[in-house]
């Protein structure tokens, strides 16, 4: 059984609402007689040589007398486990655990397994989820292959592939002589980066002649920095977190930290950014009615906002689920739900003209199939093929 976690570093548990959110489901599906320890370990090496630290002094400590003797009397077997987690953002698939540990147990008690996550997918199960039932989907998908060892040439990267790896609390053979197994019924989602992202789908939406730019409420100022690589322009960031702000600082030429609603902000801008952030407020209209007073005359606003449309929760729908994530279309904190009627509808009572509306696209799997309620006669249901598949809309506007 699990003996120990030991956990890589990340964003702090703690930071917001949704990593929060998070970080408790994670603590739900560990074993609540593990004992669990944060590190600053910051790849799978560092997190290697931790877990080997920690796991020699737990089974000192299991497999000593009460006495304290030491002559091997304790409750530590070869049966007991330490996982190791890359960091506390990941979302582990139904099964995850179970499937590594019986994995361990089969292997050799100096080999060590890995899950696959949504970084490092097996070849033949690309990623086909995007919400917490279609992950169940996808890792089911998986439940008759058999794990297999890392191909020789891979075997030296191997440790750096994993977001989630098991091994014997008991062993202390080094890490490289370990034969590595990567189990396919075994799954995690990483969804660390989602403050940090670069959002390249967003930066052809940024007009070229905007040379100053307001991005609101966009974490660690990811967009800003790689949008600022590919032109020459000025980048301001309006972000509540004072922790991503302070990773944003060395990013952009100006970070807002607080409330944008009383931020001291004093110039104008020749776009402003709102980038999956007003299905978290409940009051998007207000958003931006208050952009307006940072626009300038010609200025461009530019969003890009979740589809609840989308064939994913349809589909959870038919089978009566809502199952709230950290991240993604059910994000825990999204207070406000659009479709594409709706966005139109918003941005025209906010007094923006849309030039510009696009989707990014996740298409259906082979078995989704709406034809026999999309018909021509009668009372079917008006159904479109392309508002089902858009994730998320991507909208550019100006001023009326």
């Amino acid at each position: 059984m699990i003996k120990l976690v030991v956990i890589g570093k990340c964003w702090d548990p703690e930071g917001s609402d949704e990593l929060r959110f998070g970080w408790q489901a994670l603590q739900r599906q560990l074993p609540a007689s593990a004992k669990v320890v944060h590190t600053h370990a910051a790849n799978f090496e560092e997190l290697w040589i931790e877990a080997t630290v920690l796991a020699s002094k737990l089974a000192s400590t299991l497999n000593a007398n009460l006495d304290g003797t030491g002559t091997g009397t304790g409750t530590g077997t070869a049966d007991d486990q330490v996982l190791m987690l890359a960091h506390p953002h990941l979302a582990l698939a139904p099964g995850c655990l179970e499937s590594l540990e019986q994995t361990v147990k089969l292997a050799n008690s100096e080999d060590f397994v890995w899950a696959y996550d949504s970084k490092h997918t097996a070849p033949e199960n690309p990623i086909s989820y995007c919400t917490w039932r279609g992950l169940e989907r996808h890792a089911a998908q998986s439940a008759n292959k058999l794990p297999a060892p890392l191909a020789k040439d891979m075997q030296r990267d191997a440790p750096l592939v994993s977001m989630a790896s098991m091994g014997s609390l008991m062993s202390a053979t080094p890490l490289k002589a370990r034969t590595q197994w990567g189990v396919p019924q075994a799954f995690a989602h990483d969804y660390s980066d989602y403050r940090s992202g670069e959002r390249l789908e967003v930066m052809n939406m940024v007009p070229a002649s905007a040379y100053k730019i307001l991005d609101v409420g966009g974490g660690e100022g990811g967009f800003l920095q790689a949008l600022k690589k590919t032109r020459s322009c000025e980048t301001h960031l309006a972000e509540y977190s004072a922790q991503a702000c302070e990773v944003a600082q060395s990013r952009v030429d100006k970070v807002w930290q607080g409330d944008f609603f009383v931020a001291p902000i004093t110039e104008k801008f020749g776009c402003i950014t709102f980038l999956d952030v007003l299905e978290h407020t409940t009051e998007p209209l207000r958003w931006l009615e208050k952009a307006r007073e940072y626009l300038s005359a010609q200025g461009t606003l530019v969003a890009s906002i979740p589809n609840v449309g989308h064939w994913s929760v349809i589909a959870d729908l038919l089978e009566g689920r809502w199952d709230y994530a950290p991240v993604g279309i059910h994000c825990i904190t999204h207070l406000r739900f659009f479709t594409r009627h709706g966005i139109e509808a918003l941005f025209d009572q906010a007094g923006f003209e849309i030039d510009a509306i696009e989707a990014t696209h996740v298409m259906p799997p082979p078995w989704w199939n709406t034809a026999g309620m999309a018909t021509a006669t009668g009372n079917a249901l008006n159904i479109a093929d392309n508002n089902l598949s858009a994730y998320a809309y991507l909208v550019r506007a100006k001023l009326k």
